[in-house]
């Protein structure tokens, strides 16, 4: 008996709670249709009263949705698509977002998103109920569609090639002349630019030789190794150098430490500078530049056990260096190049009481090298732009 009187409690408990919460849905009778909502319901109805050929209502839903969720990709690809239908279109339709939009268009299209900067919202309807985005799907069509016409403008085939997928080449369209005076020539044109003028950095491995004149050639020609790195602003290069030249001395110097003269072979040398250079032009992949700097730059000459002290008999020979040389650069893709620089470095090692060492040094470095702005490779490549 007590059980059942359990259950009966439990059920007339259960009942009036559900009562409850179907009385306080009843009270929810005030409606917000999000963005999502909204962007949701236009992809289908835009087809459908396309087809029904009513372009009054066609036009209320696309300026209801952008009222009230503002300019979106989808919005002005719709636009767009319309007015080349109609037979109005004009590029006021548009302001230098589009490129943007388009971009954003192109990357949605993507099975993998690609960084081509900026992009915009896309509401993926397929994840929002499980659907395909009919509206994408409408909007290709009807780009392929209208590409059969035979009276259109270059830059309604240029839309009309986006919007039906076929982005190859499709961005270097806008350098033609076809399309001189047009707005959206002179977005490209000015994105283009602006990309290209951005501050890249680089870094520099070096391999090469340090080859001495004069009486400083006594010390003999070293390998040279070192690493740059630095940034480029247009045409300005700014580096800073660290490296090493190494190796025995071919012939026997004096040097003089500790109140003695020692002949030595000893030799290991280092470089810390600052270097600065302008590219004084380009062809293609490849740039030519001018080049200069200014280091601290010397070697160690003696390094001997001192047999009264536990501590090694060393001698260092120091400089400040003034080079000047040209460059060349090779890009093999847009992170890597290849290249070989020449400088001469005019340098005045004080040996005092020590063999003679007046005189410069020429250096040559093969250099591999890599460089870029992550961001404005991908915004290049996505607006199909190559050097």
């Amino acid at each position: 008996m007590k059980q059942i009187f359990k259950i009966l409690t439990i059920l007339i408990f259960t009942s009036n709670v559900y009562g409850q919460i179907d009385g306080v849905e009843s009270l929810m009778t005030r409606r917000y249709l999000s963005c999502q909502d909204i962007g949701y319901n236009a992809q289908f109805l835009i087809p459908e009263f396309y087809k029904k050929d009513s372009k009054d209502t066609l036009n209320a839903i696309i300026d209801y949705w952008e009222r009230h969720c503002g300019l979106t990709e989808e919005i002005i690809r719709c636009k767009i698509l319309l007015a080349i239908d109609s037979h109005r279109f004009i590029e006021s339709i548009y302001d230098s977002n589009i490129l943007n939009y388009l971009i954003s268009y192109k990357n949605s299209t993507s099975p993998i998103r690609n960084n081509y900067g900026k992009m915009y919202i896309h509401y993926n309807w397929y994840y929002y109920n499980n659907q395909p985005d009919t509206l994408k799907n409408f909007t290709v069509y009807l780009a392929k569609d209208l590409l059969e016409r035979d009276d259109l403008e270059p830059i309604e085939i240029f839309f009309l090639k986006m919007y039906s997928n076929d982005f190859d080449g499709t961005f270097s369209m806008l350098q033609s002349d076809e399309f001189k005076e047009t707005k959206i020539q002179k977005y490209y044109l000015d994105e283009i630019e602006r990309n290209k003028r951005q501050i890249i950095g680089h870094g520099d491995f070096l391999l090469g030789a340090w080859i001495p004149q004069d009486n400083l050639e006594i010390v003999g020609s070293h390998p040279f190794i070192g690493f740059r790195g630095g940034l480029q602003y247009k045409r300005l290069i700014a580096d800073v150098t660290l490296g090493f030249k190494f190796g025995k001395s071919p012939n026997i110097y004096q040097v003089y430490e500790n109140d003695s003269v020692w002949n030595t072979d000893h030799f290991f040398g280092g470089y810390i500078g600052l270097d600065l250079g302008l590219e004084m032009f380009r062809i293609k992949n490849s740039s030519f530049d001018l080049i200069g700097g200014v280091a601290f730059d010397g070697f160690d000459a003696l390094k001997v056990d001192d047999p009264n002290s536990e501590t090694n008999i060393t001698k260092s020979i120091n400089a400040l260096n003034l080079n000047i040389g040209i460059g060349y650069k090779y890009n093999i893709n847009p992170w890597n190049y290849i290249g070989i620089d020449f400088k001469y470095n005019i340098v005045d090692y004080k040996n005092k009481m020590g063999t003679d060492l007046n005189g410069n040094a020429l250096t040559i470095n093969l250099i591999y090298g890599f460089f870029g702005n992550r961001y404005n490779v991908y915004r290049l490549k996505g607006l199909d732009y190559n050097e």
